[in-house]
């Protein structure tokens, strides 16, 4: 072939190139929650990061997991996040609901306070120790999930440390069910006695109010595995290629939160709706990119929910928490 005949063929191919349409996003509705945890999420939507990947996602706000699990049942949503009693929850019930990140475990920051604080009262309430809680009120974000789980727990622990002040958890406390965003006000107003608090309210309530933290979630389990990023088990049989690029955004996502925390917070700031002051401040959660290192305090929380009546069997782990997404593929 004459050099001519090379470039002209060569121009033709450069000119059909740029005239072939690019490789189309896969698409996806990611469901969130507006609290720290959910950082990543934001964090791979406004950096490009899931894009990157060939993931085009459309954030759907929830104010509870349990609705986000209702909702990907439904399949209004592809990708949601549940919290570990949740998942264990439909686990135990046949949901077909499956892990695929980490997507936070509880963290001790600077001020002392952990991401999810645990119970929390004014300073001038009577209420000093898990003790004083008879005949109390206890707000909690919604049943069967981490707040009242974490709450049995530490009661069943103050119980077989402290057996001369026992508490009764059908007869001595009444559970509230407040969100978050609510929980402040709840307390200030004397609503409730106690709250099950989360990063950002904790540290917003914080800024304004004298607050002590009478049993933290440390006290019910160290390392407690707030929640996961979960999907249909269908959907993932069928989708796995769109599951290890969500994996990828979300990876990536981790590392550069890890490395601009400044900025990371001013994103949580926009979509969490949080003041800038409470950003800079707040807790924020560890996120493992390695599934398996929640396997085993996934075990112990599915232990303790036994124990407090939640649950009445236990569920195999191995089959929802799914390290190697190729095995959904059928």
């Amino acid at each position: 072939m004459s050099l001519l005949k090379r470039s002209v063929t060569m121009l033709l191919l450069l000119i059909l190139g740029t005239m072939l349409p690019a490789a189309a996003q896969a698409q996806v509705r990611l469901g969130y929650m507006p609290i720290a945890e959910e950082l990543p999420k934001f964090v791979g939507k406004e950096k490009g990061l899931f894009s990157k990947h060939g993931l085009e996602v459309e954030l759907v706000r929830f104010e509870s997991g349990p609705d986000m699990g209702t909702a990907l049942l439904g399949g209004s949503i592809q990708i949601g996040m549940i919290g570990t009693p949740g998942l264990i929850n439909a686990a135990v019930a046949g949901r077909p609901l499956v892990a695929i990140v980490d997507n936070g475990s509880n963290l001790a920051g600077p001020q002392g306070y952990e991401y999810y604080t645990g119970l929390v009262v004014l300073d001038d309430s009577p209420v000093k120790d898990l003790g004083d809680l008879k005949g109390k009120k206890i707000a909690l974000n919604v049943l069967k999930a981490n707040s009242e789980t974490q709450t049995v727990m530490q009661i069943l622990r103050w119980n077989r440390e402290n057996p001369g002040r026992a508490i009764d958890l059908n007869k001595d406390v009444q559970f509230v069910v407040i969100p978050f965003g609510s929980m402040p006000a709840a307390l200030e107003k004397g609503i409730v006695d106690v709250a099950s608090m989360i990063e950002p309210f904790m540290t917003q309530l914080s800024q304004k109010r004298k607050v002590r933290v009478i049993s933290p979630v440390g006290y019910a389990l160290s390392n407690w595995p707030v929640s996961f990023g979960i999907v249909r088990r269908d959907f993932g049989e069928k989708n796995v290629d769109v599951l290890q690029k969500y994996r990828a955004g979300w990876f990536d996502a981790v590392r550069w939160i890890r490395a601009n925390q400044d900025e990371a917070r001013a994103i949580m700031q926009k979509y969490a709706g949080v003041p800038a002051d409470v950003a800079r401040r707040i807790v924020l959660p560890n996120w493992s990119e390695d599934i398996r290192t929640t396997r085993q305090s996934t075990e112990l929380v599915m232990d303790g929910m036994l124990r407090g009546g939640m649950i009445q069997k236990k569920a195999n782990i191995d089959q929802i928490i799914v390290e190697d997404l190729n095995t959904l593929r059928k």
